[in-house]
Formats: structure tokens, C-alpha cells, sequence
């Protein structure tokens, strides 16, 4: 049986979680980023055999675009590492990865800001392969929409299900061509 640690806003953990109880995976959910230590310590050494690392809930606070962006990224993206860092003991060898990107408010989230995001998540989990063994961890790199069965399907390393097309036939292009590249955006 494969054991998986979700950890991040508590709605989505949910969500995630059960897809994953739904394809016969065991699951610890982690809903504050605060408690994620403890919860490993607990676990101990080698318990998960993938975390699956949502985004965490964070209230925007700021008086202009660029403190609220400061504050996003300094509590948000950043915490991203310290979370990853007190699960990385957790995991077996090998172990699975999977980081859900999160979004901003539509008045603060630009093209830069969400390349700039998967950039830093992108360097987090370059990161995180270099202190484990050559081949030992892989990791993916999922947009904020991803569905619960897909992020399910690849933190298990099964099969994802077959895409909407009439969903994707209503789609923009550039939403299109995210929707069809995310997968192979994946970092392995």
C-alpha cells in the first residue's frame, strides 16, 4: 500500500485526499504548515512514499500590489521550502513528489508573477533531488487546477484519466496550451 503525506489549505487536502483513499492509498493530511514537523517526527523515517505538497492558505496583506506580492511570496512560495524540508526525512526511498502550484488575486497575478512561482518551485525541487540520491526522488509540478484524480493518478504513479475535451474545446488558446503542456512540464 502506498502511503502519502497532503499537506495545504484544508478543502483541497480533502479533495486530494480522498482520490487518493478512492485508487487504495493511505493518507496523512496536514492542513497547518505549522503542525508538518511534528506530524513527520511522528511518522518517522521513510513513513511517505510521496507528499504531495498543495497550497497553503494565506491571507494577502498589504496596502499596495507590491507588499501584498512581498507578503505572498515571503509567507507562501517561500514556506513552500521550510514545509518540503520537515517532510524530506519522512520519505522512503524512493519517494514521489508533487507540488500543486497555488494563485493569486486576479488584481495582483500577472504572467511574470505565475513563470516567476513555478520558477521558484521549479528551483525547490532541483533542491530537494540534489540532496537525495541519484534517481531516488521525482518530482512534478502541477498548475493550480489541476484536478484531485489527476494529481492522484500521477502521486501514484498510475495512469491520470482521460482529459475533458469538450472542456478543453472551450478553452483560449493560452489556456490550451497550458492545459496540454502542464504534464510535460513535470519535473522527473
Amino acid at each position: 500500500m502506498t502511503h502519502v503525506l497532503v499537506s495545504g489549505e484544508e478543502n483541497r487536502v480533502v479533495e486530494v485526499s480522498d482520490a487518493l483513499r478512492r485508487r487504495g492509498a493511505t493518507v496523512t493530511e496536514v492542513t497547518e504548515l505549522a503542525d508538518l514537523p511534528e506530524v513527520c517526527h511522528k511518522a518517522g523515517d521513510g513513513a511517505f512514499d510521496c507528499y504531495v505538497q498543495l497550497a497553503a492558505p494565506i491571507q494577502m496583506e498589504g496596502a499596495t500590489a507590491v507588499q501584498r506580492i512581498r507578503h505572498f511570496y515571503a509567507n507562501g512560495v517561500l514556506a513552500r521550502f521550510t514545509a518540503l524540508d520537515a517532510a524530506r526525512e519522512a520519505l522512503t526511498s524512493p519517494a514521489g513528489l508533487i507540488f500543486v502550484l497555488g494563485t493569486l488575486p486576479p488584481e495582483v497575478t500577472t504572467d511574470d508573477d505565475r513563470n516567476a512561482r513555478r520558477s521558484l518551485t521549479g528551483v525547490l525541487a532541483r533542491a530537494a533531488r540534489s540532496d537525495a540520491a541519484p534517481g531516488e526522488l521525482s518530482v512534478r509540478i502541477m498548475d493550480a487546477d489541476a484536478d484531485a484524480e489527476r494529481i492522484a493518478a500521477l502521486a501514484l504513479g498510475q495512469a491520470p484519466p482521460p482529459r475533458d475535451d469538450a472542456r478543453l474545446a472551450a478553452l483560449s488558446l493560452e489556456e490550451w496550451r497550458i492545459e496540454l503542456m502542464s504534464v510535460g512540464l513535470a519535473e522527473t
